[in-house]
């Protein structure tokens, strides 16, 4: 005899929705159905559990409790494998089909995803991707919370808990403007930049990094500014107002306002910081998640 379950996928979706922004309006929006449809599922569901799976506050939204917590990660789980047993039938179709969100570190933007996703809407025309931009710290929440099926980051640490795979690697080097007395030089010393104030890209995860770079060195910067922005630093250092150290290097040395900034190698013996793929467990089998880290490799590598 089949086996017969008491919980539907139906009320798994709708309690995942709730559960990505802790609160029924909104879920029941993005799942196009009435907040009354929503709130008996999860009602159902907790009768049928015999627990309490979230803490309604009024007007502050829901809060999930332990039991709660459990469920939403089984529940990812459930749906990965379905994912998973949708997309093997599908290959056997040759081809890759459905949607995928994707989270991107803030400063990779211009750099990765108009190729990558040039190159996804060519060879895989039924994928759809969705995506976010954050710093290092939101796209890994994101990820936790459901609302990213990947991600890509600095590897910043590998303390995350979350499996990553490395697709590629951003060496650091160093900003000065069009008349720095070191702009001529192919490369420095980060010694020799020991004087100039220091224009800080501050986003986290960047700011332990760059900081780290300089005291391996043996120089304790004076920051002049924080911009959590990539191109303000370059159009902070493009007016001498400082120098900076980056990772991503355009192909043009202008700003936005057209004035010049110089890159320059660091002699330094520093280790380049890789670029990660990080994924929840059962996510990183799917084909969707294949095709995307397939065409994020081949892109780095240009």
């Amino acid at each position: 005899m089949a086996d017969r379950f008491s919980i539907t996928l139906n009320q798994l979706t709708y309690f995942t929705a709730c559960a990505r922004h802790l609160n029924m309006t909104v879920a029941s929006q993005e799942l196009h159905v009435a907040q009354s449809a929503v709130s008996t599922a999860i009602s159902h569901l907790e009768k049928t559990l015999g627990a309490t799976l979230f803490v309604r506050q009024h007007s502050k939204g829901l809060v999930l409790t332990r039991a709660g917590e459990k469920l939403l990660q089984d529940s990812r789980d459930i749906f990965d494998l379905l994912t998973e047993s949708i997309d093997a039938i599908r290959e056997d179709q040759e081809e890759v089909r459905g949607t995928l969100r994707l989270a991107c570190f803030t400063t990779f933007g211009p750099f990765i995803l108009p190729t990558l996703l040039q190159r996804l809407s060519e060879r895989h025309p039924g994928l759809t991707i969705e995506i976010t931009e954050g710093d290092y710290a939101e796209n890994l929440a994101a990820l936790r919370a459901g609302q990213a099926d990947l991600a890509i980051n600095y590897d910043y640490t590998h303390r995350e808990g979350l499996p990553s795979e490395v697709v590629g690697e951003a060496r650091p080097h160093v900003l000065v403007h069009a008349d720095h007395p070191l702009a001529g030089r192919g490369s420095v010393a980060l010694a020799e930049l020991a004087d100039d104030d220091l224009i800080l890209l501050d986003l986290p995860g960047s700011f332990d990094y760059f900081l780290g770079v300089l005291l391996h060195a043996g120089i304790t910067p004076r920051i002049r500014y924080r911009s959590s922005n990539y191109e303000t630093v370059r159009s902070m250092v493009a007016k001498g107002l400082g120098s900076s150290i980056l990772n991503q290097r355009p192909l043009t040395d202008r700003t936005y306002g057209g004035d010049a900034v110089v890159p320059l190698e660091i002699s330094d013996p520093i280790p380049t910081l890789n670029i990660s793929l990080f994924s929840l467990g059962q996510s990183q089998r799917s084909a969707r998640v294949r095709a995307v880290a397939d065409e994020l490799r081949a892109v780095l590598a240009k």
